[in-house]
């Protein structure tokens, strides 16, 4: 459990605590890219359905901005910069794990370690880039990996040859 979910973060709005670190961090984004590069690259990947359809389209995302940017400069204030920024970065990480675990397609590396991706397809390209690259320091995939459930266990499958 991470600490964003073990003790108040002094939402100020009425979303769920994911989603507004959610829009937290696209607010950074914004302030460090503008708002149309931020949009387009890194927006938002709420979990509420209504914010969810907000994010889909450019208009009304810049309305949600303007309307609610405030709500996290005062948040800042409130929690102080430090823990801010420790709120933060364990919600970019908790981001991560989830669009992780949403996966259903991967590949296991010699290290052991697992790169994750969003179809087949994309898992096929992966892997010819890593074989073309063999020995120029790129990880070595060693199996492909693919389970039934978002966050479910993996199954294995030899690489083809």
């Amino acid at each position: 459990m991470t600490d964003t979910q073990t003790t108040s973060i002094h939402n100020p709005t009425d979303w769920s605590d994911f989603d507004f670190l959610e829009f937290e961090a696209f607010v950074s984004k914004v302030q460090n890219e503008g708002f149309t590069y931020a949009a387009e690259n890194y927006g938002p990947n709420f979990e509420g359905a209504e914010l969810q359809a907000i994010a889909e389209d450019l208009g009304t995302l810049r309305t949600l901005y303007v309307e609610n940017q405030a709500k996290v400069d005062a948040w800042w204030s409130t929690v102080g910069g430090e823990r801010a920024c420790d709120l933060h970065n364990a919600h970019v990480d908790e981001e991560r794990q989830r669009r992780e675990d949403a996966r259903l397609f991967g590949i296991r590396c010699e290290d052991g370690y697992i790169i994750t991706s969003d179809s087949e397809e994309n898992r096929a390209s992966t892997v010819a880039y890593l074989l073309e690259n063999k020995g120029k320091g790129w990880r070595v995939p060693t199996v492909l990996l693919a389970r039934e459930v978002p966050g479910g266990e993996w199954t294995e499958s030899p690489l083809s040859s």
